[in-house]
């Protein structure tokens, strides 16, 4: 199982490229999950569906199952460690870690921010970095780089 962490602050465009990248793997057969770090527990509730009021209600477990798809909320702080090695014995191919600046996997940064400009990666103490980028430029570089980066999964 091969693991990216695609970093940058707020606004840089993370969550575009992860797609980007999530269609590329699909469009290849591989099995792919996604882990997104954010800062707010309440992200979780701002749907405003039954689901979340479960889980505002307290529930320590609450599952939302459609024909084709389950969710899974738990209310437990994670345990990143335990949730790799669980994708890996899924036999998950290729993991994407959006966020999570201080792990030390490898990653790419992206080093524009639409909200804070840019930001000097040697600035911020990143470990692992394999590329830095900037969204505005380098779309399709980030892409022809990470189809060789995956090529091997």
């Amino acid at each position: 199982m091969k693991i990216l962490q695609i970093t940058g602050y707020k606004d840089s465009g993370k969550t575009a490229v992860v797609n980007r990248m999530v269609e590329s793997l699909k469009a290849e057969g591989r099995t792919v999950a996604v882990i997104k770090h954010h800062h707010d527990d309440d992200v979780v509730m701002e749907g405003r569906t039954d689901s979340e009021s479960f889980t505002r209600s307290g529930a320590d477990y609450s599952i939302l199952n459609t024909p084709g798809m389950s969710m899974h909320v738990k209310r437990e702080a994670p345990d990143l460690k335990q949730q790799l090695a669980h994708l890996e014995n899924q036999g998950v191919d290729c993991v994407l870690i959006e966020g999570y600046k201080t792990l030390g996997c490898p990653k790419i940064f992206l080093s524009h921010s639409f909200r804070h400009g840019h930001t000097n990666v040697d600035n911020i103490g990143l470990q692992n970095v394999l590329k830095t980028f900037d969204i505005r430029y380098d779309v399709e570089r980030i892409m022809d780089w990470f189809k060789e980066w995956s090529s091997d999964i």
